[in-house]
């Protein structure tokens, strides 16, 4: 892997959108507070796949990306894996619009590659579905939480804000859109199963903290509902991994029941 000056220098970091400027320019304002000054080479690509974004600040560190079409989750990952690539950034980090961020939010979370070795991708600690990534402490904002320079090896890491290693990817490939063509939803999992067939870890950092306002984008789509999210990840990881899946990822049977809401202790072996 990069040495550390490297990987904290080129970061990319994108935010998909569809619809809501109002929340994507929430999140570009947090990630646009903490300045440049540790992330010295980081660019900010807002990635509209609705064809309307107009951002409300300027900075040279701020693009809009326009693909034409809706690439959805899975396909604006896969999209900045390529630009980071590209541009030969060490580290890409996705970032769901619908968030706010704890400061210096993309600094600590690149950290993580730093501060660890063969680590394919790392996540922040939030406030949402999975029971292994969520925070110690909870605040009542993302602005005041406390940043404890701690690292969580874990099964797998939550898409919502999610950073991977280029380096592991160009071993890796992309996330798999013929196994996950709707959303995306069950790639992040399956993409760490893959990384951890290869001897590469998956972490979460106690550094950087994510509130997620929980389908803030998709509320603007109806068919986007939970059980639909919850076939595409059932159905990709089936077909991909078979029935021991579950396992390998750290989880129970009792994992994904119908109409569930998020995980329970239960759902964990």
């Amino acid at each position: 892997m990069p040495g550390r000056t490297r990987l904290l220098d080129h970061v990319l970091i994108a935010v998909p959108a569809f619809g809501a400027a109002h929340l994507t320019d929430a999140v570009v304002s947090d990630l646009l507070r903490d300045g440049a000054d540790r992330l010295p080479n980081s660019r900010i690509v807002v990635i509209d796949n609705r064809g309307d974004y107009v951002a409300a600040a300027t900075d040279d560190r701020l693009s809009v990306h326009r693909p034409g079409s809706n690439l959805k989750w899975i396909g604006s990952a896969n999209w900045a894996l390529d630009s980071a690539r590209e541009h030969g950034d060490s580290i890409c980090l996705v970032l769901n619009n619908d968030t706010r961020l704890s400061p210096d939010f993309a600094y600590w979370l690149a950290s993580a590659f730093a501060d660890c070795t063969d680590v394919a991708v790392a996540a922040a600690c939030y406030d949402d579905f999975w029971l292994h990534q969520r925070a110690h402490v909870i605040p009542d904002q993302a602005a005041d939480y406390q940043p404890i320079r701690a690292y969580r090896q874990v099964p797998f890491c939550d898409g919502t804000a999610i950073a991977f290693s280029t380096e592991a990817a160009k071993l890796l490939g992309g996330l798999d859109q013929e196994a996950f063509p709707h959303q995306g939803y069950g790639a992040d999992i399956d993409y760490a199963l893959r990384a951890r067939a290869y001897g590469l870890r998956c972490l979460v950092s106690d550094a950087a903290y994510v509130h997620h306002l929980r389908r803030g984008t998709m509320q603007l789509i109806p068919e986007e509902t939970g059980e639909a999210h919850r076939h595409e990840i059932l159905t990709g990881l089936d077909a991909k991994w078979g029935p021991g899946w579950r396992a390998q990822a750290g989880l129970s049977d009792d994992s994904f029941p119908a109409h569930n809401k998020g995980s329970a202790s239960s759902w964990y072996l």
